[in-house]
């Protein structure tokens, strides 16, 4: 029965998968990205929002980071062409295009590693690797990481297995102390796109310590940190070889934060969006708008994340279960998303997560009926 039940889920997996990029598959393999393509993109961005005031063309994220991408292999400096986000995203993308002229491709092994991660948290959660499939096959139908594939290259897919990964390896070194495969996937999370998602992990595994008392585990995760900032400060080296100072270094870090923190309107507004897909736009009449990727899972698995908050606020499960984990990173992602506007794709760090504890919390519901 348990082999029957993983066949299915993985054939699900695989269904979704196939009908999302077998339409478009020769986009993910021709080698298109000639420079000719390159300058296309270079005129776009030059005559777009991002360097003209007045009577600027609009261009999507996908187009300016694949212009990105082809200027940093080419010698750009990174902080001169879509500074707001970090650079090792674009650089990942750019291998892709030296080596195969193409800036698509990257998406589908990242989505692959997205949906390992998600298996490999819900095995030791779970503690059932047939039930872990279940959470894998629902993010691999949801229609906001299969619109992360359709449209390529986006960073939110690129960052996103890290993330996950940061998580499974806090939960296999947690035990030891030792925090160096943790550290290393923080640094590829807060160099591939923004340092929040970084940010946020730090604080729910420093909670989560906390709640344990366990101080001198806190002290060698701060330690082990310094592999983060060093990856994170290597994504920049070709600022530095360009002559910037380490000062110069953390005021462009800074004008990220404050360009970062112009999205802090509208609090609380994430919550209309996840649960009656009402969403507020912060452009033109700033209007409540519907997502075209909202789902029913959104408002179901944030009803069942409420639920297993109270289950562990009551003390029915022992704080040190991996699930508490878990739970942390809904609470603590959740309260800075609602410090502002948001899109879908914020969403994309949440979902895999709280799928998992939607999971949990149902098993948990029925063994105890």
């Amino acid at each position: 029965m348990r082999t029957f039940v993983s066949m299915i889920l993985l054939a699900v997996i695989a269904i979704a998968l196939y009908r999302a990029i077998a339409p478009v598959w020769s986009s993910y393999t021709s080698p298109y990205y000639t420079n000719d393509i390159y300058r296309g993109y270079q005129s776009a961005y030059d005559s777009s929002q991002y360097r003209k005031k007045e009577n600027a063309g609009l261009i999507p994220d996908e187009t300016v980071f694949s212009y990105a991408a082809g200027a940093y292999i080419r010698g750009v400096d990174p902080i001169l062409i879509n500074s707001e986000h970090t650079p090792l995203g674009k650089y990942m993308i750019g291998l892709f295009i030296l080596f195969m002229k193409n800036d698509k491709f990257i998406v589908l092994p990242l989505a692959i590693l997205t949906l390992i991660g998600v298996w490999i948290i819900g095995s030791i959660t779970l503690k059932d690797k047939v039930v872990a499939l279940i959470p894998v096959a629902v993010l691999a139908t949801e229609p906001l990481f299969l619109g992360q594939i359709r449209t390529a290259p986006l960073l939110d897919i690129i960052q996103l297995p890290w993330i996950l990964f940061a998580i499974a390896a806090f939960l296999w070194e947690r035990r030891k102390g030792t925090f160096f495969i943790t550290a290393t996937m923080i640094g590829l999370v807060i160099a591939t796109k923004t340092i929040i998602p970084g940010i946020l992990l730090v604080i729910t595994f420093v909670v989560y310590l906390l709640l344990q008392r366990k101080w001198k585990h806190i002290a060698q995760l701060i330690l082990w940190l310094s592999i983060s900032g060093i990856i994170f400060v290597a994504s920049y080296v070709r600022t530095f070889m360009s002559g910037y100072t380490i000062a110069d270094f953390f005021g462009f870090q800074k004008w990220i934060f404050l360009y970062q923190k112009s999205k802090l309107i509208f609090p609380f507004s994430v919550w209309r969006l996840l649960l009656f897909n009402q969403w507020q736009a912060w452009w033109g009449d700033m209007r409540i708008i519907t997502a075209d990727d909202w789902r029913w899972t959104w408002p179901v698995s944030t009803v069942l994340g409420f639920v297993a908050m109270g289950i562990f606020a009551t003390r029915k499960v022992s704080m040190k279960e991996p699930i508490a984990l878990l739970i942390l990173w809904i609470v603590v992602l959740s309260a800075f998303l609602s410090l502002g506007v948001v899109s879908s794709r914020f969403f994309l760090p949440l979902f895999p997560v709280s799928y998992i504890v939607g999971v949990w919390t149902i098993r948990w519901a029925i063994q105890k009926i």
